[in-house]
């Protein structure tokens, strides 16, 4: 019986590998297709979409499988999970904060001694 399951310990471990070696070569063919699009003629806004859909397959891909989420508990990923809302909230809230339609440029000018025309700034 001890053959048997260190006969299974290896074929699971064997799968394992060939899942991240397998997942690596995805993610380097991912960003493959990501530097051939930044040189192709894509108007910038289906570009970005691009780029920000490929960043997150890659993203949840390393997490999952080289960081092991994958094999631990539920409960670690939903762990993760609330760090990672909470930090994309935190960064949302401060670019929402420092939104720059809502910064005084007429006052920093006045004090490096600068004239600004106010339409330029609309």
């Amino acid at each position: 019986m001890h053959a048997h399951s260190l006969k299974h310990i290896k074929a699971v471990e064997n799968r394992r590998y060939h899942t991240f070696f397998n997942l690596a070569i995805f993610l380097a063919a991912l960003t493959g297709i990501e530097i051939v699009a930044i040189f192709l003629p894509f108007m910038r806004p289906a570009l970005l979409v691009l780029l920000v859909g490929c960043s997150i397959i890659k993203f949840f891909g390393v997490i999952m499988w080289f960081m092991h989420l994958i094999y631990d508990r539920p409960l670690l990923l939903w762990v993760f999970i609330t760090g990672l809302a909470i930090a994309i909230g935190t960064v949302l809230a401060l670019m929402e904060l420092f939104v720059q339609s809502d910064v005084d440029v007429t006052a920093h000018a006045m004090m490096e001694g600068m004239r600004i025309e106010p339409k330029a700034w609309v």
